[in-house]
């Protein structure tokens, strides 16, 4: 993102200067004086992706006392995880329970316990049962933040259940949400002791995450894990390759054990091992993939934003077919609600918890109980013609995260966000009858004091939006995430067409599918991603490295 803002803006200085950009963008590379020549890499693991999964296998693995390569296409790690907003979910009660309750946060549950049974899968009824116990018990004085792991995996469950376009239904793994659920905090306790630290004294939500249970980390977005993971893996020996594609896995005696690809000048690059760990991510940023498979969206345009990197194209998934891996869920994916209209990313104007989303469309009125899943606020914005505006006060603009007053000013100066002493004002700013805005604003406020929304039953709130200066954010969907993937097991191992583990090869994070089903919560990608990069190491290390 650095290095397209540098491209870009030397483009407009060029083309203030009178002359053609186009004909420097166009011009090829400058080839490098180094890393001409085949090279040969010999390991134990060989981890394909270096991203937040790729670098919390290596980290895991060094931890071991083994020797791990990691290889990533693009010319630096982090992959979408250093895209991420950095919240992470884990159920952490006796943390949780120290903040008070949202009001409507115990008209959820209590919906959420009325639940008909029948309409619960049978490997989940137990745990579903259990969980209203223990509502049950909390109802008698919610006046606490409650959380459970009963509650995380219930949600996890409900929140990816849904339907492709044929109406058949589809629902996460219970064994593959189970082991996320159960290790999550674990993974959150692990990654401190590499050296992330959270925020203590806020326990936040991302957008789609149905609850409040984000471990944040005290440096922003995602780049709080990448860098100290990328630290850890090469301050303990663990080697990385960026700049190179892989192309092949690599077989011996029926196991895979390598991997073989191009380097940045065409040079062949052979990694050997004694397993391969496929981190690769998703492919949010191939359009033609995410057509192919569609089941889920009526439509997916060709000019689709996308938050993705660029890298997010499938390649592991592909990796991983070649050698006759079995895919799932492969015709879902998850459009980010509260993305930029322009360029799909997440962090421009005033992002802020979902308990602080006022989502209104273009003629000044709410459409959606902003509390909803991710692929429920994308459709309702989609219905209402795609662009909305997120709607803020001074104090809300105070709990936005990943931004500054400075990056403020300069949106709004740049016209990206707007901002206005009264609602009238700001209405007026995005062609909206200023009356309609006064009026949906009036009235969510005096949902906020009663702690219901009459409306559309919002889930929880947290502030009014009642002190000026008042903002105004343009958002609409962009494609986030691609729920479907390799098929893998409890312990990571990838599965062929007839059922059976692949020798060999493991698979962790997005470019593995089962769990997320049909909508991945807010959240749940950051968990899943240190949960099973650490789970798929550990494999490893007891059935091949020793």
């Amino acid at each position: 993102m650095t290095s397209n803002g540098v491209i870009d803006g030397v483009a407009r200085a060029v083309r203030q200067a009178g002359a053609n950009p186009d004909a420097l963008r166009s011009r090829p590379k400058a080839p490098s004086a180094l890393d001409k020549e085949d090279k040969t890499y010999n390991t134990e693991l060989v981890v394909v992706g270096g991203g937040g999964a790729g670098l919390a296998a290596a980290a895991r693995a060094l931890q071991a006392g083994k020797q791990v390569v990691v290889v990533e296409k693009f010319p630096s790690v982090g992959g979408n995880t250093v895209r991420a907003g950095g919240p992470m979910n884990a159920p952490d009660p006796a943390w949780q329970n120290t903040f008070a309750a949202n009001p409507g946060e115990a008209n959820t549950l209590q919906e959420l316990h009325d639940i008909d049974e029948a309409t619960i899968d049978p490997e989940f009824i137990d745990d579903f049962r259990a969980l209203k116990v223990e509502i049950e018990e909390y109802l008698k004085n919610p006046t606490y933040l409650f959380d459970s792991k009963l509650l995380y995996r219930i949600q996890t469950y409900l929140g990816g259940k849904r339907k492709d376009l044929k109406g058949n239904e589809i629902h996460g793994n219970y064994q593959l949400i189970s082991i996320l659920t159960e290790r999550a905090l674990e993974s959150v306790r692990w990654l401190e002791n590499i050296g992330v630290e959270f925020v203590r004294d806020e326990v936040t939500m991302p957008v789609g995450a149905l609850w409040r249970r984000g471990h944040k980390p005290k440096v922003p977005m995602g780049v709080a894990f990448i860098s100290v993971l990328k630290d850890f893996v090469l301050k303990n020996g663990g080697i990385i390759l960026t700049d190179t594609q892989v192309k092949e896995l690599l077989i011996t005696d029926d196991i895979v054990t390598g991997v073989k690809g191009t380097g940045r000048n065409g040079q062949t690059i052979t990694v050997n091992g004694k397993a391969v760990i496929l981190t690769t991510g998703g492919f949010g940023a191939n359009t033609k993939m995410l057509q192919q498979y569609n089941t889920y969206w009526s439509e997916i345009d060709d000019d689709i934003a996308t938050s993705n990197t660029p890298a997010a194209t499938g390649d592991g998934i592909l990796l991983g077919q070649s050698v006759g891996a079995d895919l799932v869920g492969m015709g879902f994916s998850q459009m980010m609600p509260v993305s930029d209209p322009v360029t799909g990313a997440l962090f421009s104007g005033l992002q802020v918890p979902p308990a602080n989303f006022i989502m209104v469309n273009t003629k000044g009125k709410r459409f959606v109980d902003e509390y909803g899943s991710r692929d429920q606020l994308s459709q309702a914005a989609i219905d209402n013609g795609g662009l909305f505006y997120l709607i803020a006060d001074e104090n809300i603009k105070e709990t936005a995260y990943n931004t500054s007053q400075e990056k403020i000013d300069a949106q709004v100066e740049a016209g990206t966000l707007f901002r206005a002493d009264t609602l009238e004002e700001l209405a007026e700013q995005i062609n909206i009858d200023p009356a309609i805005l006064v009026e949906t604003i009036t009235n969510y406020n005096s949902y906020v004091d009663a702690g219901h929304d009459p409306e559309f039953d919002k889930g929880a709130f947290d502030l009014k939006v009642e002190k000026a200066p008042f903002y105004a954010t343009p958002r609409k969907p962009a494609v986030h995430h691609t729920m479907g993937g390799l098929k893998i097991d409890t312990k990571a191992h990838v599965i062929n067409e007839n059922g059976k583990t692949i020798k060999g090869l493991f698979a962790a994070g997005e470019v593995a599918g089962g769990l997320h089903a049909g909508n991945r919560l807010g959240g749940n990608s950051l968990t899943d991603i240190f949960t099973f990069g650490r789970i798929a190491t550990d494999t490893a290390i007891v059935e091949y490295l020793g």
